[in-house]
């Protein structure tokens, strides 16, 4: 008999970002672009909440996504992956958005 305890709504949330904070930096989000056939997620929040983001790698590039309630997706500019990388911090933490 499985004695594994029930799951709770709360076990199944991914991380969430954090609302924008002052002072916070304000990202230049365009439309997507069809740059490349292949887009890796490497990380993503959770779609409980809007907007959601995903950290995204293509062509040797990293950016971010964003949807919005509405569905309306956007992207931050394409960067390296370091620079990337430290934009996706930023917004996990309310420094940007």
């Amino acid at each position: 008999m499985d004695m594994t305890p029930p799951k709770r709504a709360r076990d199944f949330h991914g991380t969430h970002a954090a609302g924008p904070r002052q002072p916070s930096q304000l990202v230049e989000w365009s439309p997507p672009a069809p740059r490349t056939d292949r887009i890796r997620v490497r990380d993503h929040t959770c779609s409980c909440r809007f907007p959601t983001y995903e950290l995204c790698t293509a062509a040797g590039l990293s950016f971010v996504r964003r949807t919005t309630s509405d569905k309306t997706i956007t992207e931050s500019p394409w960067l390296p992956s370091r620079e990337a990388q430290q934009l996706w911090q930023k917004i996990l933490h309310g420094q940007a958005w």
